[in-house]
Formats: C-alpha cells, sequence, structure tokens
C-alpha cells in the first residue's frame, strides 16, 4: 500500500521537518530589520553586523546539536530547540522595552542573538537528518532540496511578514517599527514547531528491497529481477568517514573552502540588502528584496535538487555548483562599479539567492554520499562551524569599512561606501570558484578512472590504502 502508516509516518515528518526548516531559516531574516534595530538602539554598523553574524555564529555551531540528534533522536533534539530559541527571542522582546539601557551594553544583545541561532540549529538538524535517514538514496537530492527549499522559505516568510505587518509603513523612521511585536511573535513560532517535533519527528527506515521491486516493476522483466537484486547484494556498504581522517582529504577541503567563503559572502550581503537600499535612497524596496532573495534560493533548492539527481551519473553534483558560482562572481564584479542601479542591483539579489540556494542544498548531500550517513550530523555540523568564523569575520570587515564613511548620524550614502566591501567579496567568490572547479575535477577523475587516484588521495585510510586503487 502507497499509503501505509509507515509511509504516513514519514511524510507527516517530512512535512514538520519542512516547518521546523522554515523556523530555522528565519534567523536570516535579519537584512529585513537591520536597519530598525540599528535605529532604535543608535548603533554603528559595526556594531549591527555583529549582531547579524552572532546569529548566524549560533546556527552553525551545529555539531553539538549532529551529537544530540545522533544520540537522543530528533525529538529530543525538537525540544532543545523549543526552550532554546525562544528563550532567545523572548530576550531579544525583552531588549525593546528598555532601550536606552541595551544602548549602552549592546554586549547584552549580541549573546540574546547567538542564544536564538544556537536554538535554530537544533531546529534545522533534527528536521534535515530525520528525513535524510528516512527515504531512500536515490531520493536524497530531492529530499534536501525540498528541506533546504522550506530553509529559504523561513527568511522570505518572515521578511514579508516583517514589511507587511510589523514595519507599519515607516520606511524612513525605522526606529517607530514594532521590532518587539516581531520578536514575539518568532518565539511563539519556535515553540509551536517545537511541539510539532517532539510529536512527530521520528526515524522510519526504508525497505531496500521494496526500493528495489519498485525499480524491477517499473522496468518490467522477470529476468530482470534476479539481475537487479543480485547487483543490490554485491554492492559494498557505502563507506563512513570522520575525525582526523575526513580532514586528511582533499576533497574535504574543496567542499569546505568553497562553502565558507562563498556562505560567507552571501550571507553578508543578504543581512545588508536593508543597508544597500538606505545608502542608495531606495528603501521602500527593502521588503521585496529582502523577500525576492530567500524565494530564488527555494526556486534553486528545488531546482538543483532535483536536477543533480537526474544528471548526477553524467556530471557529478559539483558541475552544478561551478555554474551558480561563476554566474555569482560576474555578478559581484559588476556590483564593485554599478551597484546603486537598481536593476543590476535585483539581478544580483536573485543571483545571490540562487548561487546560496544551491550551495546550502548541494553541499550537505555531497558530504553525505562521500562521506556517509552515520556521521553525517557531525561531519556537516563540523563543516557549518567554519561559516561561523567565515561569516563573522567577513560581517566585521564589511562594518568596518562602512564605518570609515559614514557621518555623525552613523549613516553612508552611495555607491562608494560599498567600494571595497564588493572587492572583498568578489574575490571571495572567485576563489570558491577554483575550489569548486578543484572538486569537479577529482570527481571526473575518479569517474574516469574508476577509483581514487593513490597520488592525489594517499592519506584517506591507513598506511596509506585506499578503499578504491587507481591502476594505471
Amino acid at each position: 500500500m502507497l499509503l501505509s502508516r509507515v509511509n504516513v509516518e514519514r511524510i507527516l515528518a517530512l512535512l514538520v521537518g519542512c516547518l521546523g526548516m522554515i523556523a530555522a531559516g528565519s534567523v536570516y531574516a535579519f537584512g529585513a530589520y537591520i536597519n530598525a534595530v540599528k535605529a532604535h538602539f543608535n548603533y554603528t554598523q559595526s556594531q549591527v553586523e555583529i549582531l547579524g553574524s552572532m546569529s548566524n555564529f549560533g546556527i552553525s555551531l551545529g555539531f553539538p546539536a549532529g551529537m544530540m540528534c545522533e544520540r537522543f533522536g530528533p525529538r529530543w533534539t525538537s525540544l532543545a530547540a523549543l526552550l532554546i530559541a525562544s528563550l532567545g527571542y523572548s530576550l531579544l522582546y525583552s531588549t525593546t522595552l528598555t532601550q536606552p539601557f541595551y544602548h549602552k551594553n549592546v554586549w547584552l544583545q549580541y549573546i540574546y542573538f547567538f542564544i536564538s541561532g544556537f536554538g535554530s540549529i537544533f531546529m534545522y538538524m533534527a528536521s534535515l537528518t530525520t528525513s535524510m535517514n528516512n527515504f531512500h538514496p536515490k531520493h536524497r537530492g530531492k529530499v534536501v532540496g525540498i528541506l533546504d527549499a522550506s530553509f529559504s522559505g523561513g527568511p522570505a516568510l518572515f521578511s514579508a511578514l516583517y514589511g507587511t505587518v510589523f514595519a507599519e509603513g515607516h520606511t524612513k523612521d525605522e526606529e517607530n517599527q514594532n521590532l518587539g511585536g516581531f520578536y514575539l511573535m518568532t518565539a511563539i513560532a519556535f515553540g509551536v514547531v517545537g511541539a510539532l517535533g517532539i510529536l512527530l519527528l521520528k526515524h522510519v527506515a526504508f525497505d531496500i528491497d521494496f526500493e528495489v521491486s519498485k525499480i524491477i516493476n517499473a522496468d518490467g522483466g522477470e529476468e530482470e529481477e534476479e539481475d537487479q537484486r543480485t547487483t543490490v547484494q554485491a554492492k559494498p556498504e557505502q563507506r563512513e568517514i570522520t575525525g582526523v581522517k575526513l580532514i586528511r582529504r582533499f576533497d574535504f577541503h574543496y567542499l569546505l573552502w568553497a562553502y565558507i567563503f562563498c556562505a560567507g559572502l552571501q550571507l553578508t550581503f543578504q543581512n545588508n540588502q536593508g543597508t544597500y537600499l538606505k545608502s542608495y535612497n531606495l528603501e521602500k524596496y527593502t521588503t521585496l528584496f529582502t523577500t525576492l532573495n530567500p524565494i530564488a534560493g527555494i526556486v534553486s533548492k528545488f531546482f538543483a535538487g532535483f536536477l543533480s539527481d537526474a544528471i548526477m551519473h553524467k556530471v557529478p553534483r559539483a558541475g552544478v555548483l561551478l555554474i551558480f558560482n561563476v554566474v555569482q562572481t560576474i555578478c559581484l564584479g559588476l556590483c564593485i562599479f554599478f551597484s546603486d542601479n537598481l536593476v543590476l542591483f535585483t539581478i544580483v539579489d536573485i543571483v545571490i539567492g540562487f548561487a546560496n540556494g544551491a550551495l546550502w542544498c548541494l553541499t550537505p548531500t555531497m558530504i553525505s554520499e562521500f562521506y556517509g550517513m552515520k556521521n553525517f550530523a557531525r561531519n556537516w555540523g563540523t563543516m557549518m562551524l567554519g561559516n561561523a568564523f567565515g561569516g563573522l569575520a567577513m560581517q566585521e570587515i564589511f562594518g568596518a569599512l562602512y564605518d570609515l564613511k559614514t557621518d555623525s548620524d552613523n549613516q553612508c550614502f552611495g555607491l562608494h561606501c560599498f567600494t571595497w566591501s564588493f572587492i572583498m567579496i568578489t574575490v571571495l567568490s572567485l576563489c570558491a570558484t577554483v575550489f569548486h572547479f578543484g572538486l569537479l575535477q577529482k570527481k571526473l577523475d575518479e569517474t574516469k578512472y574508476e577509483g581514487e587516484n593513490d597520488y592525489v588521495e594517499m592519506c584517506c585510510t591507513p598506511d596509506g590504502q585506499n578503499e578504491t586503487s587507481l591502476k594505471y
């Protein structure tokens, strides 16, 4: 039966996982209200950059959440998400009641934003790992695409809500926007979604024989059935790699540094959309752009997930990422000179959304395929830690470069405010492109020679022995 009890539980877990990813993704709606935070508390650009990066730092500390998922399961992890994230946003709500105090004690807000982000990663891990384990590996790209599209749906939804409900029409006088109401709504949202996760997120093992029979029935033929089953039984188990062995692999570093550079520069752009628009006297478009960018990410995650599944036997997933990176680098290079042009800024906003969606969809998918699902949560969580430091560093540099140009009101207007910051992120995008090209070349070589090359990957197993040796 297609709708057996097991399948219903699997689908319900996926639906709740989508809601969990939407809630977790709300952390990246900061660009919609960055000007409100700055105006409410009269902060400098460097200070609000730290606020945005601290929530990213929290959500990037995936290792504890990953370990909790592996040891205690998604329900306990959902409970942790409910408690931590709701606490963080409740504390942020309290800041709007005593603005003079928090103007002088911005460090407390750093902690509150970190707590809210740290709670979000528990919801993220519980949602992602549950469905990745519940579905057959051949569907992994699609499942990750659906979940990560929901993750991008979070900032799209929360940015739209903030602009239409909580901004209350105050596009020029952001200090009068209802920032406290938005924080309170987010705290309640995490409480509701966390409760659903406790009730409905569970591991439901897929039946390999059932998946094999579906393939056979689709192709037809009794003789093929025996061949298919023999092939599946003869197929070796997927290798599981973590720890020092993982760190010593070249393909891991291709993935890691490309991810750190791309995720950091994309975060810097996304969190500062409101800053760009205000500097160009286009702040009336803030809600539009902060909603449009994650919507592009949603489309990209569906597209990248399904496309990479369809062509992965001919073109490695790294090739799909490489295409997005090349386009992103070209567009960012144009921004150095023309970012105050509304048409170009719209194009770049969409391109960054597409590139970000592909990055967050395909990177965890490749990690699970290259290094196995057993240690996926800790491997992906450890990798996300690099994004925490990378995002913090890039946003701090952005804030410092902006503050050098500001007037007495902590504001800067014009293209010159962002020249050097756009140069920085363009160079980083180019570096990420080089790393993704290296990864693509490595995977193409593995396909060509039916295994890893001893010369370029001699350290992946003890005693210098590879799982698969290349024979010349």
